[in-house]
């Protein structure tokens, strides 16, 4: 063998492709048939190694190794059909011809395929939720809108405060017709500027006490009651308004804000009036009547406020009178009577019609002798009230007593009637 032929062959067995052979050296055809074979082999090899699989060995490339990587890039190219399939989302694809590089691919696709299951499942649930949110959202604003509209057209106030009891997070436009702030005046004001001084603490300690009741029970019922403030108007005036105030709360059960519905009481409160006044005075004369002074003598027997004093009045001839001229000239004499009664006694005096010429006076924290001194300035009131009105003269009957304790009082009482028979007849005799 030349030297030539050695050192091609030797250039071959390093791995190295020899640049030329020569066309007279010994074996030189079967030389360059086996460089030109080794120079595909290592291209196609060097190709697979940087994931180029679309080179190919050709035909003549025979043999053991030309027919191993033939395999390969065969088993390469199935594994990358197999990989786009399940890119595709076909996790049905296995590997089984690649040893352990089978084993860790198929647990890959297996797992990938798990998640996708559980990603499928977490996508319906994802989508059940957004569709409910969708729904609550949707009901929710039909909610609010049902809400603003029922808040513009009533009339009571409806408003919202924060849970510190502070400040409005809400009022609704009947505010104007209330209390003539608007809506964004009365958002400005504090809790406590909305109502008067004794108003806002009695609604602050109501509050506290119902807040505590919530926390120890927590129930709403706590807050279901209905109570009377006072608020003021933009002009200044003070009115009478009734509120309903409940809470709302958190998730975790903390009070949110509360809620309230105001409302004008102020006819009310007058339809009230009237008919307390009613309940207690008599409708001829406007003085109290019998049912209102027997509340007073029971509050004045429970007290101690002594002595007091009582003058029985009766009106005279009101019998006689009903009886030969007509009810109508009595009931002159009876409403004579009181305006005389009014001209002498004090406000805080009580000057009732318990009967229908009967009369009872009470004078509270008065001596004996004040009230026989009120006795004289009855009977010249009379005489005046006589000379000024035409038509027959009124004329009563009178008499006083004093109590200085409690246990004293009904005698003072039949006592002061006693004295008061007393001078009818006294006075009748006079008149014969």
């Amino acid at each position: 063998m030349d030297e030539r032929t050695a050192s091609i062959l030797g250039q071959l067995a390093a791995g190295r492709i020899p640049a030329n052979i020569p066309t007279d050296a010994e074996y030189a055809e079967q030389l360059s048939r086996l460089a030109a074979y080794l120079d595909e082999i290592q291209r196609f090899t060097l190709a697979l190694s940087n994931g180029d699989l679309s080179r190919t060995l050709s035909r003549d490339a025979m043999g053991p190794v030309a027919g191993s990587l033939k395999s390969l890039h065969a088993g390469l190219k199935h594994l990358t059909w197999q990989t786009k399939q399940i890119a595709s989302g076909d996790f049905s694809q296995r590997v089984d011809f690649m040893g352990e590089f089978s084993a860790a691919f198929n647990g890959m696709v297996a797992n990938l395929d798990e998640s996708r299951t559980e990603l499928e499942e977490a996508y319906a649930h994802m989508s059940e939720d957004m569709e409910a949110l969708q729904r609550m959202s949707a009901e929710l604003k039909e909610s609010e809108e049902r809400f603003r509209l029922i808040a513009e057209s009533v009339s009571d106030v409806i408003w919202t405060l924060d849970a510190s009891m502070e400040s409005f997070t809400y009022v609704s436009p009947s505010i104007a017709s209330l209390r003539g702030f608007t809506v964004e005046e009365a958002k400005r004001e504090s809790f406590a500027e909305a109502l008067t001084p004794e108003s806002f603490s009695f609604v602050r300690d109501c509050l506290t006490q119902k807040l505590a009741c919530f926390r120890e029970s927590g129930d709403m019922e706590c807050f279901s009651e209905r109570i009377e403030v006072e608020q003021k108007c933009k002009d200044g005036r003070i009115i009478p308004v009734e509120v309903v105030i409940s809470a709302i709360t958190t998730a975790d059960g903390n009070i949110k804000e509360f809620v309230g519905i105001s409302r004008d009481i102020t006819e009310r409160k007058k339809e009230e009036e009237k008919l307390k006044y009613r309940s207690t005075h008599d409708s001829m004369t406007g003085l109290y009547n019998r049912a209102y002074f027997d509340a007073e003598l029971d509050r004045i027997t429970k007290g101690r406020q002594f002595p007091v004093s009582f003058i029985a009045a009766d009106l005279d001839g009101l019998k006689r009178v009903n009886d030969s001229i007509g009810h109508e000239a009595g009931d002159r004499l009876i409403k004579g009577a009181a305006t005389v009664f009014r001209a002498v006694f004090r406000g805080s005096d009580v000057v009732a019609r318990t009967g229908g010429d009967e009369f009872i006076i009470i004078l509270n924290e008065t001596e004996e002798q004040t009230a026989i001194n009120l006795i004289d300035r009855v009977r010249t009131c009379l005489v005046d009230y006589n000379e000024k009105n035409e038509g027959l003269p009124v004329s009563i009957s009178l008499g006083a007593a004093t109590a200085h304790c409690a246990e004293e009082i009904q005698y003072a009482l039949k006592e002061a009637d006693k004295l008061m028979y007393e001078d009818k007849v006294s006075r009748k005799q006079q008149r014969e």
